[in-house]
């Protein structure tokens, strides 16, 4: 086999009948390139989560076509099919133990899927025995390239963590265990916040900035003819490390590492000037966006998968930020991204609707059972929704707190098409897809009741959960905050609501939404919510249901009661016939129904245009640009103004 997908696409070839029912307690099936292949070749997929869920499916979709299809029915728990479907599909197993027979299985079922296609490969040339020590160790040396063993020193481990995290390397935590265990108790790092720093790119990097602003102020005070040896310091320093400096040079170029202010560079040696602001900031801005355009151009194309469009994403987004305030034209490369990203959203969205919501969420239903899944015991958990915010507003929000003393740890995830509030954020409030509230699929009115539900359905009883909206228009009040006034609460699911109105209401396009936002958070409205959360035991996560877009009016469309809801960038039917005639007549992209009610018909607009006055501007959503649809999920970590000889001051 040339690939671990190949045994298991073989094995469902080879069956005979044209209705499966596959066993797939390892989530072997819910993985994007499997999902596309089977798709392609004319199988009709479903995942099994609900009796309810499935009949209304095949209803809809199958029921009088049987004869004309191959279906395939898999399920990632051991149940039972209903006894109608039961008696006609042939059943199947498959297992990690079948891909790979050498391994561990128990170690490669805590593994990242995305990492399978070379864990088969490396997997070929083990020799050693089955067991969880000995495959561990193996995958960490080969698959991983971690030399754990010779890393006895900072700039060693620097270099390591560099190379992990600017990758995106997601380590699972039985990896992250294992480092640990092998480097706690050596010498060169027991005052070292190990652990953390192996486990979260968002502290590591904010532990990298505290380190180099204190060398490079350090650094500073010698003067030129009293230097007490600074070749000495710079050789002593693990900051000073040839590959390690080389890493973090890229750091602060995109952005993801801050440099440090205020420093007369003029005594400095020149490899420390990258992480030193040197130039006026519209010459460190320009430099900045060149490099972010190639990143950018280069990763679209080649961008297959759905990660890849998360990572494009985030790019983009400090492009843009970058770009508005310097006042730079940013419009042509974020059309490229687009118009890829839309022949992308409408061959393969499709496909994410079939993958697990584990490790990472990959859309927004998802949220609530990754942080189910990742609760202990009675820890108590704080969702904030900030609605209507883009990955481009979240660099905004991002690098305030980070200057408030907070880090993260950040992810990107897709929104519900269409990228409406009372879709999308339904969907984060339910842990569902929309065809289950088909009834409240336009409107927010149920989404208390179904936050409830969903933490009651993983026995969490009602009393404990709190949900709460409107926030953040009003002046900061702790005690109007009902995850903090209701003792009792466990979960707090809250949404904030101003972002959604600053782009309704942007007089200046991004402009207005950008200058609002700035001020809004010099409001310390956010930080302080954030900050009495966590005093208060939560673990808090940020989100948001959709992003934003600049579109320009193409005239309104003018249908009276024959549509059932009019956006500004999509148009809703309940009328198969009607939806049919308008799609033929209007510059409209036909969206597909999938996850959606039987009844729900969607034309979204072509990127850059919107439903309103012929040339008016305006700052929207409801389509399917990559920032409408891409949104960030970030769990947020605070921290206090850090003494870092002190590793024990963390709050």
């Amino acid at each position: 086999m040339s690939n671990w997908r190949d045994v298991i696409i073989s094995k469902i070839k080879n069956q005979s009948s044209t209705f499966l029912f596959i066993y797939d307690f390892d989530y072997l099936l819910n993985e994007e390139i499997i999902m596309n292949y089977l798709v392609n070749n004319g199988y009709l997929v479903l995942r099994y989560d609900e009796s309810i869920a499935f009949r209304h499916i095949y209803e809809q979709k199958i029921r009088g076509k049987e004869k004309e299809l191959k279906l395939i029915v898999f399920s990632n728990e051991d149940i039972s099919l209903p006894y109608e479907f039961d008696k006609k599909a042939l059943k199947i197993k498959i297992d990690i133990q079948t891909i790979f027979p050498k391994f561990s299985a128990n170690i490669i079922r805590r593994m990242n899927k995305e990492d399978f296609d070379d864990l088969f490969t490396v997997h070929q040339s083990y020799n050693g025995k089955p067991s969880d020590k000995e495959t561990l160790a193996y995958i960490i040396k080969y698959h991983y390239k971690i030399p754990y063993e010779i890393i006895d020193n900072e700039a060693g481990l620097y270099k390591i963590l560099l190379s992990i995290h600017y990758q995106k390397k997601d380590l699972p935590e039985v990896v992250r265990q294992f480092l640990y265990e092998k480097w706690k108790n050596l010498h060169a790092f027991m005052k070292l916040p190990i652990n953390e720093m192996i486990g979260s790119p968002g502290f590591f990097y904010h532990y990298l900035e505290g380190k180099w602003k204190d060398f490079v102020i350090k650094f500073s005070t010698y003067e030129s003819g009293q230097i007490k040896d600074p070749l000495a310091i710079e050789y002593h320093n693990p900051l000073a490390d040839g590959d390690v400096r080389r890493m973090m040079n890229d750091l602060f170029l995109d952005g993801t590492l801050k440099k440090v202010k205020g420093i007369d560079t003029s005594n400095l040696p020149d490899w420390m000037w990258p992480g030193i602001e040197t130039k006026e900031p519209e010459e460190e801005l320009e430099k900045k966006l060149d490099y972010l355009n190639e990143v950018i151009l280069n990763k679209l194309s080649h961008a297959k998968r759905y990660k890849d469009w998360i990572t494009i994403m985030e790019y983009l987004a400090e492009y843009k930020y970058s770009a508005s305030i310097i006042g730079k034209e940013q419009e042509d490369l974020v059309r490229e991204v687009n118009l890829v990203f839309q022949s992308w959203m409408e061959n393969h969205y499709h496909s994410l609707t079939s993958l697990p919501p584990f490790p990472k969420p990959k859309l927004v239903h998802h949220i609530p059972h990754v942080i189910n899944n990742s609760r202990h015991n009675d820890e108590k958990i704080a969702l904030i929704v900030l609605d209507g915010m883009s990955f481009f507003e979240w660099v905004s929000v991002r690098n305030y707190l980070k200057d408030n003393g907070f880090s993260f740890d950040e992810n990107g995830i897709f929104a519900w098409v269409p990228t409406l509030t009372s879709v999308s954020r339904q969907s984060i409030f339910s842990g569902k897809v929309p065809l289950t509230f088909a009834k409240s699929i336009f409107t927010t009115a149920s989404e208390e009741k179904l936050w409830k539900t969903f933490w009651e359905e993983q026995g969490v009883l009602k009393q404990y959960v709190t949900y709460q909206k409107g926030l953040g228009t009003e002046t900061y009040d702790k005690t109007k905050i009902k995850g903090l006034s209701r003792k009792a609460t466990k979960v707090f699911g809250a949404v904030v609501d101003v972002i959604d109105q600053f782009s309704h209401h942007a007089v200046l396009g991004e402009k207005s939404v950008f200058s609002q936002l700035q001020l809004w958070l010099e409001s310390n409205y956010l930080k302080n919510l954030l900050m009495d959360l966590y005093r208060s035991g939560f673990t808090i996560y940020i989100t948001s249901d959709h992003g934003n877009t600049k579109a320009e009016g193409i005239g309104r469309i003018s249908e009276g009661v024959l549509v059932d809801q009019k956006g500004e960038r999509v148009r809703i039917y309940r009328d198969r016939t009607i939806y049919d005639d308008s799609a033929n007549q209007l510059p409209v992209i036909r969206w597909s129904n999938i996850g959606l009610p039987d009844d729900y018909h969607v034309l979204i607009a072509q990127y850059g245009q919107a439903f309103v006055p012929k040339g008016q501007d305006v700052v929207t959503h409801g389509g399917i640009s990559i920032e409408e649809v891409i949104v960030p999920f970030v769990k947020v970590e605070a921290v206090k103004e850090v003494d870092w000889n002190d590793q024990t001051s963390r709050i």
